[in-house]
């Protein structure tokens, strides 16, 4: 089992995809604090505006995880967010 771990942490880490330097606990409570009504840029919508959790996870998440080797992702996927928008881009 310690080998897939391993292995998992590495492909991890070669990816630049880090979830386990995320604290998942201080960015739920600057989500709560921040939350804004949601709008779409979009007539149709978007499913991150309707289901909050695929919203937290690909626009607070997310971001968070790839915010070290991959920046430019990360900034985009913050302010593409319809609930959260550019308030937290500082967190």
């Amino acid at each position: 089992m310690t080998y897939y771990y391993m292995a998992l942490r590495y492909s991890a880490d070669r990816i630049g995809f880090d979830p386990w330097d995320v604290h998942l606990t201080h960015l739920r409570e600057m989500a709560r604090i921040h939350e804004q009504t949601p709008t779409s840029r979009y007539w149709f919508g978007s499913p991150c505006r309707f289901v909050r959790v695929i919203d937290f996870a690909v626009h607070v998440w997310l971001p968070a995880a790839l915010s070290e080797r991959h920046p430019y992702v990360a900034a985009y996927l913050r302010t593409t967010s319809p609930r959260w928008g550019r308030a937290w881009r500082g967190w």
